[in-house]
């Protein structure tokens, strides 16, 4: 058994995390004003992934000991005190749930960064988001073989080259190589790590390349492929890169109105222990929670995240804001809570078709103060408000939140899983206008089908900031 995990060094992990943070985040502000000649920007731009992958290494190499260590205390367990053994493997859960908090919260800063290299390719990234979350807290051969490529191979072909795991959002394959004159994903690769002995490790790249699918007319088929976990990711990524567009699919630019100067107003007025909410429509309210900044390592052991901050301290703030969006009238009143940025937990909220956080025209300063959590801004929505209003459209709404049904309505036309529309407005800032304005836009435009026939339309709505 090595080092034994104690908070001392839990602690001091945390506060290299932090400064390797820091250093992500002064990049990132730099990108997002495009302050291309200052700072040694093409040197940090090189430098940003090795650094914040180096980090989640780092944490999960951690992460590796302690679970080695619950492995060694449960050996004896026989030959310990019950109390101490218990107070011990929830001292080492707590670490592991803190460590996994700090590498999600990390790979959100690699979030934004990726996003500047998949801008403007939007159904690549939504097929990224639509697969399965990878959740893999290992620190293991692949990954020291991963890391090892990020520090050395900086441009395939000409090619920048973007890793996947300091993201939540990138899940097929390993890396992307971007051309940096389009900003357009080339390849997309996959790597395989082998151990030659102590000091040596044999790297394998495989890569599909974007043009080569393009000229392909239908996705890959493999039934041998299928059969392997690796010839199924081989599968995933060559169809990742294929774009396949039905002959009845249209796509409308619909100006996408959000709440993000609201946000930026909440959190000018906020102050230390004295929160604030707003309210934005008759359905939705946005609350403030800030603390004193505090260290990263104080911040996740010494709040309670698991509640949205809903405490006896909050608690009146809490339903005074829900008081404000109840509608009186209405059998269907109830409170959606959500939270920007990150789930309580900690994990990542990431949606096809939105754009993260960082990118919003809010104030870097204060949105910093949401990405090292010394603000935590909750939403509460009231849906009664936005289904009414569609209602009176003459629509059903099919939602969980309504109990009206078809024969009380009588509509002639109704909206489908309406309810995937709530994720956009309490997390991403979407407002209800959106909605309202999308589905005005869909009947104007296929209201009477397509050829003559009738048609389901598909909403997918896809944030753009200019």
């Amino acid at each position: 058994m090595g080092e034994k995990t104690t908070k001392k060094l839990i602690r001091s992990e945390f506060k290299l995390a932090e400064k390797s943070l820091e250093f992500c985040w002064e990049f990132l502000s730099d990108l997002k004003a495009l302050s291309y000649q200052d700072n040694n920007f093409v040197e940090r731009l090189l430098k940003f992934q090795e650094t914040l992958a180096t980090t989640i290494f780092r944490l999960q190499s951690v992460r590796n000991n302690i679970i080695a260590d619950e492995k060694f205390y449960i050996k004896k367990k026989g030959s310990y005190n019950y109390d101490w053994f218990r107070a011990k493997m929830r001292l080492l859960s707590n670490f592991k749930k803190g460590i996994d908090s700090v590498v999600n919260m990390s790979k959100s800063f690699g979030d934004a960064f990726a996003y500047f290299f998949y801008q403007f390719d939007e159904e690549l990234l939504s097929k990224h988001l639509n697969h399965q979350r990878i959740i893999n807290n290992s620190a293991y051969i692949g990954k020291r073989g991963e890391l090892e490529f990020i520090k050395n191979i900086k441009h395939i072909e000409g090619h920048f080259t973007l890793f996947h795991d300091i993201t939540n959002t990138l899940r097929y394959g390993d890396f992307s190589f971007i051309n940096l004159k389009t900003l357009k994903v080339e390849k997309i690769g996959e790597l395989k790590t082998k151990k030659v002995d102590s000091q040596t490790l044999d790297l394998s790249l495989t890569f599909f390349k974007r043009d080569d699918v393009d000229k392909k007319t239908k996705p890959l088929e493999n039934p041998e492929l299928k059969k392997t976990r690796e010839g199924r990711q081989i599968l995933g990524i060559a169809n990742l890169l294929f774009n396949k567009k039905g002959e009845n699919d249209r796509s409308e630019n619909i100006e996408s109105p959000t709440y993000s100067k609201e946000i930026e107003r909440l959190l000018k007025s906020s102050r230390v222990n004295q929160n604030k909410y707003i309210q934005v429509s008759d359905g939705l309210v946005f609350v403030s929670l800030k603390s004193r900044k505090t260290s990263l390592f104080n911040n996740i052991f010494q709040k309670d995240l698991t509640k949205y901050g809903v405490s006896d301290n909050f608690k009146d703030i809490y339903v005074e804001a829900a008081k404000k969006i109840v509608k009186r009238e209405s059998k269907n009143n109830g409170i959606i809570i959500g939270q920007l940025l990150y789930n309580p937990d900690m994990t990542d909220k990431n949606t096809p078709g939105t754009v993260p956080l960082f990118w919003h025209p809010i104030d870097g300063n204060l949105l910093k103060q949401i990405y090292f959590l010394n603000t935590i801004v909750v939403s509460l929505f009231n849906p009664v408000h936005l289904i009414e209003e569609i209602e009176k459209l003459g629509y059903f709404v099919d939602s969980k939140y309504s109990d009206k049904t078809k024969e009380i309505i009588k509509p002639t036309k109704g909206i489908d899983r309406f309810d995937l529309f709530i994720s956009y407005i309490i997390n991403f800032l979407m407002a209800e206008s959106f909605v309202i304005k999308s589905i005005q836009e869909v009947e104007k435009e296929f209201g009477k089908g397509i050829n003559g026939q009738s048609a389901q339309i598909l909403i997918k709505p896809q944030q753009k900031f200019v």
